[in-house]
């Protein structure tokens, strides 16, 4: 009878292990991998926050998925240090000029709407905006750009380079003291005079969080030093229109660089950049990770699924929950925003094959955390879409600590060094992997 007990046990615990690493509710997932066999390009569309904005968990993944596919293009990016952001490791960005930038989270009222990358950049002047790719294989021979629909009709320039933009540009920072009008928000403070949100509470404390109508704060106003002698290094490709709110860009021949200058007369407003290569067949894999994201983020503008669903995606991921596991959300209305987002994605698409992908455990709510996957779970069943539970697949309760022992975690209990997202990604590949056979 002992052994008997003994052996139940095990068989039940590698039961549960075994299920914990393997993708629940599948079948949805069928007609994505069936599209993966066909002699056409596919793309995957991976939302998350900011876990997925520096792109260490999703570029393996589709460093993965093309491989064994097809590289179409790197596919959606922003310029992430345009807007004063952090972002993937694979590009840098550059600019001459300064611009308003927010992200989904935040409560402005400059732009009316925000686009595919869950990002905007706007401001009102000639600017040269720069993407450049560090691995010289990684080209491109088209460009679709999400730029503001009153660009429409508007001329812009695509260039090549010899020598970098930021060669011949350098920041400059003045403090002033500023005296805050009604209706004024932190993240405009920030934007107005391209600053960052941290530097502003480093300036001011925490107080500046909720800026008061009257009250003055240091703020380190930044401007750009233009040497414009770089457009002695730069020949022009091709001269274009905005078209609507997406232009897209044929190149003659393919690229590692995109320069561009603009100067809309309603203003300059990006939303993103989609990065293709001219191929029959591969997998173009799209990330839109954003600092501080939830699933209500994403059903805050019209804009933004219109843009994606214009892709149309074969494969929609989602990985989110974390920062609603530090709040005080109620399963009611976290489980609703769920179903909000998927109906939204599948409104034209009844089929849309959709995988919801659980947070790992974190040090700060782990508790929380672990109610959050249950409630995800619980929603994929409900919205039959398809669930892996990554919070099981990495260890569950006490994974984030035993992860910062490895030095594969950040000390501030919440994000994880590129080495941890990748023994993350591993597990995700893993479980897809098991549909590919």
């Amino acid at each position: 009878m002992k052994w008997t007990s003994i052996l139940s046990g095990i068989t039940l615990f590698l039961t549960i292990v075994i299920h914990s690493q393997t993708i629940e509710n599948k079948e949805v997932l069928q007609p994505f991998f069936l599209q993966l066999q066909k002699n056409q390009v596919n793309q995957i569309i991976f939302l998350g926050d900011s876990h997925i904005q520096a792109d260490w968990l999703t570029a393996f993944l589709r460093g993965k998925i093309q491989e064994k596919y097809g590289n179409a293009g790197r596919g959606l990016v922003f310029p992430y240090s345009v807007a004063n952001s952090n972002g993937p490791d694979d590009f840098t960005s550059a600019t001459n000029q300064t611009w308003e930038n927010f992200r989904l989270v935040y409560e402005q009222d400059v732009f009316p709407q925000m686009g595919a990358s869950g990002f905007v950049i706007g401001n009102q002047i000639e600017s040269f905006l720069e993407i450049k790719f560090k691995n010289p294989e990684e080209t491109f021979d088209k460009v679709l750009i999400f730029n503001d629909e009153k660009m429409n009709g508007e001329k812009f320039q695509l260039y090549k380079e010899s020598q970098t933009l930021s060669n011949f540009v350098s920041k400059s920072s003045e403090r002033i003291k500023y005296t805050v009008s009604s209706g004024e928000t932190f993240p405009e403070l920030a934007s107005k005079f391209y600053t960052t949100t941290t530097k502003l509470v480093q300036l001011n404390g925490v107080g500046i969080k909720n800026p008061l109508e009257g009250n003055s704060y240091q703020i380190d106003k930044i401007s750009f030093n233009y040497n414009p002698d770089f457009e002695n290094s730069i020949e022009k490709v091709v001269d274009y229109q905005f078209s609507g709110n997406e232009t897209l860009v044929e190149l003659p021949a393919p690229q590692n660089i995109f320069l561009m200058k603009t100067n809309a007369k309603n203003g300059n407003i990006f939303y993103g950049f989609q990065f293709l290569k001219n191929v029959n067949k591969g997998v173009v894999f799209n990330t839109v990770g954003v600092n501080g994201a939830t699933y209500a983020d994403f059903l805050k503008y019209s804009l933004q699924l219109e843009q994606l669903k214009s892709l149309h995606p074969k494969l929609i991921v989602i990985s989110l929950g974390t920062n609603e596991s530090l709040s005080s959300i109620s399963k009611e209305e976290f489980q609703n925003t769920i179903s909000d987002l998927v109906f939204s994605f599948r409104k034209e698409e009844k089929e849309l094959p959709i995988l919801l992908i659980s947070p790992t455990d974190n040090a700060l709510k782990p508790h929380k955390i672990k109610e959050i996957v249950s409630w995800i779970k619980e929603s994929a069943l409900q919205n039959k879409v398809a669930f892996f539970n990554l919070y099981e697949a990495t260890g569950g309760a006490g994974y984030f600590k035993k992860s910062m022992k490895k030095k594969e975690a950040n000390a501030d209990g919440v994000h994880f060094l590129k080495s941890g997202y990748e023994l993350q990604a591993e597990k995700i590949w893993k479980a897809l992997s098991e549909n590919f056979k």
